[in-house]
């Protein structure tokens, strides 16, 4: 993935939570204003990346904000709908925040006998047959796993990928702060329709993974307060 595209979908995530009034302290306008600057402008008929160049290089509005600007305005404009990439697939990207440590969280999601306990029995109910395989993983951080030809949202003939990432704060002493962030990257999606049904999915997958890495984290905090067996 490039840096752009990067971007892109940082910001596309985050146009529904930023106000207005950060829109206008970061870019010296606000939307509706940088709305009608772009169509004065003509750039109902431009590209994505046009628009954001356009912002970019004319007025110095920072790389994330000009995607974010371009993003809302292509939405604005009827020309992308929520969660639509700029290539007019669709992208759902949940997340939860889980109980337990990153290690163990980690191990939930890429070990394929725990897939079996919270994402296995309900694949096909989206068409995925009965499980995922894991086409790469980066320790403690990300698995990722393929998504196969004519499940929910993929192309009859090319296999699709879905990216679980991870995250855990920590203190300056590297001690792990907080419960552990997952969050699910499913792109490549055709329609909303689908969008719609598969980020449900992942919700429901992410809660019972919640459950499960909750009993874990319970099991664990018991082991250790028995101390070791002699």
């Amino acid at each position: 993935m490039s840096d752009d595209e990067r971007t892109e979908r940082l910001a596309r995530r985050s146009v529904e939570g930023i106000g207005d009034d950060r829109v206008e302290a970061a870019t010296g306008r606000g939307r509706e204003a940088w709305f009608t600057l772009l169509d004065e402008t003509g750039a109902t008929d431009w590209s994505h990346k046009d628009i954001a160049a356009w912002l970019v290089d004319q007025h110095d509005v920072d790389g994330w904000w000009s995607q974010s600007i371009t993003v809302a305005y292509e939405q604005e404009r009827g020309r992308r709908l929520p969660g639509q990439r700029s290539d007019g697939s669709f992208e759902v990207s949940p997340s939860k925040s889980l109980p337990g440590s990153l290690e163990t969280v980690f191990e939930l999601v890429s070990e394929a006998d725990s897939r079996a306990r919270w994402l296995d029995r309900q694949l096909r109910t989206v068409g995925a047959g009965d499980a995922l395989d894991v086409v790469g993983a980066t320790p403690a951080s990300s698995v990722r796993l393929a998504w196969p030809p004519g499940a929910l949202g993929a192309h009859d003939d090319a296999v699709g990928r879905v990216v679980v990432s991870l995250y855990q704060a920590r203190e300056d002493d590297g001690t792990p702060r907080g419960k552990v962030r997952v969050a699910v990257q499913h792109g490549g999606l055709a329609t909303a329709e689908d969008a719609e049904r598969l980020k449900a999915f992942w919700r429901a997958r992410l809660d019972d993974l919640a459950r499960l890495a909750e009993e874990e984290a319970i099991a664990e905090a018991s082991a250790a307060e028995a101390g070791p067996t002699a």
